[in-house]
């Protein structure tokens, strides 16, 4: 049964093979040089090189004198403000749980304790900036 698909099999394959097969065989007389054409190439390859040249040149002087300073301005912003919050959260550790803002109901919501700590502090938790005072 197996000799029936083998002839078919084998032409299939084969032929897979013998698409790009030549007729006769190359020689290196067989391929003159066309040196107007390698010309023309050569230049295309010199402007294109020239050409990344140029726009690496833009990106570099982008990156120096464009967003090096940004982030050197962005960095100063935040760290004024930054500096405020310091200043509003050492003020607010200052204060007694009734001056804190009022706790909405919808605010530290506990179904259950957490497993962990003391099963109010959830895992982000931090003490300078969070409070929740449990109604006994």
């Amino acid at each position: 049964m197996l000799r029936q698909f083998t002839p078919r099999l084998s032409q299939t394959v084969g032929r897979r093979f013998q698409h790009a097969a030549a007729n006769k065989p190359h020689r290196i007389s067989d391929f003159v040089p066309n040196k107007e054409a390698a010309q023309k190439y050569l230049a295309e390859v010199k402007a294109a090189e020239d050409h990344a040249a140029g726009t690496a040149d833009m990106w570099k002087k982008i990156t120096y004198y464009i967003a090096l300073p940004a982030c050197f301005l962005v960095g100063v912003n935040t760290l004024f403000v930054e500096l405020e919050h310091a200043k509003h959260r050492e003020h607010m550790a200052h204060l007694s749980d009734e001056e804190w803002p009022q706790q909405y109901e919808y605010q530290n919501m506990r179904q259950k304790d957490y497993f962990w700590g003391d099963g109010d502090k959830t895992l982000f938790w931090n003490l300078i900036v969070n409070r929740h005072i449990r109604d006994n």
